[in-house]
């Protein structure tokens, strides 16, 4: 048979072949179950995974530095039995947090406290409308005992730096850095429970949380991250049908791996919760679901007493007869009174907003404002995402910490096994040796990968085997495409060859503009996982198939935008004999990562491209016209690892470059 030049479809050109992750889109409405766990070590289990997540998702992994808050407090006013004071402090360089403390005018010892989020009213902390009063409910729960912190969410009334709903660029590059609505304000809640635990007139061991709808989020997402959160009460929020809708509570990658609100809530038991909700919002089913589900996780737990509800026939609110049923709920479990079925609100003055805010008409934050602001808020956040390596101990404890950071970030299915292969395709011969059409899938999955294997007719069974892996795709290695005279070189070489097509690329390239992923939507990449991700785990899937077949001698040769999901795959992968990166056009900065297949939120958190590559020394590596960062700092990691011989750079040749790591 003559060898030819055109190149045979592998996929089959029927409307079925779409790979399923593209199909299988989830959103803010989603319809999910909610799950009890079977037992104590189920929901052990799930409640790691679970804080794990949200930590994840607010770009709190790893945690920041948390910097010494030096509060400011003025301005005592005295006001129906209470004092009420202002409060500002920077959480981190470029995110205050600002708000009202109220004290009880007579306190006898330390007092429990309680936060207050308030939630998207429409004027945040100083709202008092008969659906909700923000400040009726302090000033309430301050004549009852408790010191009161409420708090501004970001981007409303005195925090008016960071607007509170971002365009989608701004959003997007944030998210690199594992900068965003809800990671900040989650942060703001993580400080603020710090202030309010260090105030000389509160017990640190008796510190409740509530908040209605974005403040029940708030209230939750505080609680599952900081045990010292001990009652909470999220209002009219709880659902299994509908997750939030915000920026600030939706994180990218959050629900990612089907985790709800349910699932937050589960793993805050079995502290006290009491879960206001109403027929007329999204906590419809509240009594006969989601409660009913969580009562069963609370007889799990042998503390059935500690879960509460109330539902009312009623719309979304935080009103007068929602509120009275609460207050005994927080003095119950943080005053040590009996339980009541309801404790009536006093006559009382509310607070004005001219009596709560810091300035009068404060101006709102501006999409340059914000952008001022984040730029100190990224660097802090990125700081420690490459520690100076200088040690054998240095670089395995990076491993240890970073490998499982970049396997979250990235969602990859590392517990390969049992990979389906198709081989029902064409065969046709290439120049000195035959090439056949393969189709790999994770079983139940029904991801795509196109592929071909290619063995030279006088090569053994156990030769080498390369991964090939190019920017458009397999065809740029045959006759014609850009990189043939790699497959040319690893044919003279008697070594075999399978190379793939990465989601995105070759014939796979159309399938996600005809997918039904509405990008745009700002939380859509807290519910779906990133084309960067699909094409990471592409590369994993198919080392793994390589793996099962036996194959032990691997070279990854990659080149292009495909050598960006190589290197972060192969931080993941076991070892391979040795790799081949043609880096010419990558870059690891913010511009590079913000293409549409290779944006990935967090990436920035693990140090991008220059943190896979330390994660990877000192393997036998091979750089081909690596930008000029990225090769000063492999040729620094393998210095310092003490084996500098297993890097290779080369600026010449990248055929000269595979050849050389070829034959390592």
């Amino acid at each position: 048979m003559e060898p030819k030049n055109d190149f045979p479809r592998i996929l089959p050109d029927q409307p079925c072949w779409i790979d399923q992750r593209l199909v299988t889109v989830r959103h803010n409405q989603f319809a999910w179950r909610a799950e009890p766990p079977e037992s104590r070590e189920e929901w052990e289990e799930r409640k790691f995974f679970t804080q794990s997540q949200v930590a994840l998702a607010a770009g709190l992994a790893p945690m920041p530095e948390a910097r010494p808050l030096d509060p400011k407090i003025w301005g005592d006013l005295h006001h129906e039995g209470c004092i009420i004071q202002n409060v500002r402090f920077e959480s981190m360089p470029g995110l205050d947090v600002t708000g009202n403390l109220f004290l009880p005018e007579r306190l006898q010892g330390k007092a429990p406290a309680i936060l207050c989020p308030h939630g998207h009213w429409q004027h945040g902390r100083v709202e008092d409308i008969e659906r909700g009063s923000v400040p009726m409910r302090c000033l309430m729960l301050a004549r009852l005992g408790f010191v009161v912190f409420a708090y501004d969410m970001v981007g409303y009334n005195d925090n008016n730096q960071i607007l509170h709903r971002w365009p989608n660029h701004l959003l997007r590059e944030a998210a690199l850095s594992g900068a965003g609505v809800f990671g900040l304000q989650t942060w703001n809640s993580l400080r603020a429970m710090d202030f309010i635990c260090a105030h000389p007139q509160v017990d640190p061991l008796r510190i409740g949380c509530t908040g209605a709808s974005g403040g029940a989020s708030q209230t939750w997402t505080l609680a599952v991250l900081d045990e010292r959160v001990k009652v909470i009460a999220p209002v009219c929020m709880l659902s299994s049908h509908y997750q939030g809708g915000c920026q600030c509570e939706e994180g990218p990658l959050l629900r990612l791996n089907g985790v709800t609100s349910f699932d937050i809530l589960c793993a805050c038991a079995p502290r006290p919760i009491f879960l206001p909700s109403v027929t007329q919002d999204w906590t419809n089913l509240n009594p006969r679901y989601e409660y009913e589900a969580l009562r069963q996780v609370y007889a799990l737990l042998n503390a059935e007493d500690a879960l509460g509800g109330f539902h009312a026939d009623a719309p979304h609110n935080y009103n007068q007869a929602t509120r009275e049923h609460i207050y005994p709920w927080f003095t119950h479990w943080l005053l040590n009174q009996s339980m009541k079925a309801t404790i009536s609100e006093d006559k009382v003055v509310v607070p004005t907003p001219a009596m709560l805010l810091h300035t009068e008409n404060p101006p709102p934050p501006t999409e340059a404002t914000t952008k001022v602001a984040l730029d100190k808020i990224t660097a802090h956040l990125q700081a420690p995402a490459l520690p100076e390596l200088q040690t054998k101990k240095d670089f395995k404890d990076f491993r240890d910490e970073r490998v499982p950071l970049l396997g979250e970030i990235l969602n990859n299915d590392l517990e390969l096994a049992d990979i389906a292969v198709r081989v029902t395709c064409p065969a046709w011969e290439v120049p000195n040796a035959v090439a056949a059409g393969r189709l790999i899938s994770r079983r139940e999955i029904g991801d795509i990968i196109p592929g071909i294997e290619v063995k030279p007719h006088h090569a053994s069974d156990d030769s080498t085997i390369c991964l090939l892996l190019a920017e458009n795709g397999k065809r740029d290695f045959f006759p014609g495409g850009r990189y043939a005279d790699i497959l040319d070189l690893v044919v003279e070489k008697k070594c075999r060859a399978l190379a793939i097509d990465l989601m995105g690329s070759g014939e796979t390239a159309d399938m996600p503009a005809k997918a039904p992923r509405f990008e745009d939507d700002p939380t859509f990449f807290a519910f779906n996982p990133t084309l960067f991700s699909m094409r990471v785990q592409d590369v994993l899937t198919a080392l793994a198939l390589l793996k099962e077949e036996g194959e032990s001698r691997v070279v990854v040769v990659a080149a292009g935008e495909a050598a960006r999901a190589a290197l972060c795959a192969l931080a993941l992968a076991e070892p391979v004999r040795a790799i081949a990166l043609d880096l010419n056009g990558v870059t690891d900065d913010v511009k590079g990562w913000l293409q549409p297949l290779a944006f990935q939120p967090m990436i920035f958190k693990n140090g991008g491209l220059k943190g896979a590559l330390a994660i990877l020394a000192p393997k036998q590596l091979g750089l081909f016209k690596a930008p000029a960062d990225l090769a000063r700092h492999a040729a620094s990691l393998y210095t310092n690892a003490r084996h500098p011989q297993n890097l290779i750079v080369n600026k010449d040749s990248f055929a000269k470059l595979v050849s050389q790591v070829i034959a390592l």
